[in-house]
């Protein structure tokens, strides 16, 4: 399917009615603009505005010509200015146009209106039927790439909550650990002091069983081992 998105062009202005001056004028700016030469188009389009300010004609190439220097919203006003001429064939490329420079400017919504209005007024127009469906395929695109970079945001946020929550709970586990060998430890230093305890109480029993013997036993274990002392010599 082809999609044109170039401007209807009207060559002259359609009665003699015209001052001759005005229409020399279109017709020079006309042939700047078939030679490409569109800033100087739109001045002799301008000059010729001063003599026919009128013209619906003279403002619709006007457009053109700001159109073809991409200045795309100073076209779409002189193509509303168009519209006012009230010549239903103008007005449809008026239209046609106006939503070819709102596309540029990437207003696809307002685009998609000026080309109903273009078929409205001109059913056969095929040009601006398939520009009308271009239209409607990109928003289709960009409503499909919003809901991808929705999803995937989504997925994001998901993936990052999932790594914080393994995080906390790899937290959770490892305080748990500490936790469990501060208890061991804890544990292991009572059950030490308790058999400490146990040891000392046996030591004291066995000190009681000695107080508890004969005197006199322990008297002579006392003389039996005391250290002897080598009497002095008197030199």
């Amino acid at each position: 399917m082809r999609y044109w998105f170039s401007v209807a062009l009207v060559a002259a202005l359609p009665s003699v009615a015209h001052a001759q001056k005005g229409r020399a004028r279109v017709d020079e700016g006309n042939r700047l603009y078939t030679e490409g030469r569109y800033p100087e188009a739109h001045e002799k389009y301008l000059e010729a505005l001063r003599d026919t300010p009128e013209s619906g004609i003279v403002r619709f190439n006007d457009g053109n010509a700001l159109y073809k220097t991409e200045e795309y919203q100073r076209a779409v006003d002189a193509y509303r200015a168009a519209l006012e001429s009230g010549d239903p064939a103008l007005q449809s490329r008026a239209w046609y146009n106006i939503g070819n420079a709102l596309y540029r400017g990437q207003q696809l919504d307002a685009a998609l209106e000026a080309f109903k209005q273009a078929l409205r007024l001109d059913p056969g127009d095929m040009d601006a039927k398939h520009n009308l469906e271009r239209v409607l395929e990109q928003q289709q695109e960009q409503n499909q790439d919003q809901q991808q970079d929705q999803q995937q945001d989504q997925q994001q946020q998901q993936d990052d909550n999932q790594q914080q929550g393994q995080q906390d709970h790899g937290q959770d586990q490892e305080q748990q650990q500490n936790q469990q060998q501060q208890n061991q430890r804890e544990q292991d230093q009572q059950r030490q002091q308790r058999q400490q305890g146990q040891m000392s109480r046996e030591e004291a029993e066995r000190l009681l069983q000695a107080i508890d013997e004969d005197p006199s036993k322990i008297d002579r274990q006392r003389k039996v081992t005391a250290a002897r002392r080598r009497p002095k010599k008197d030199w």
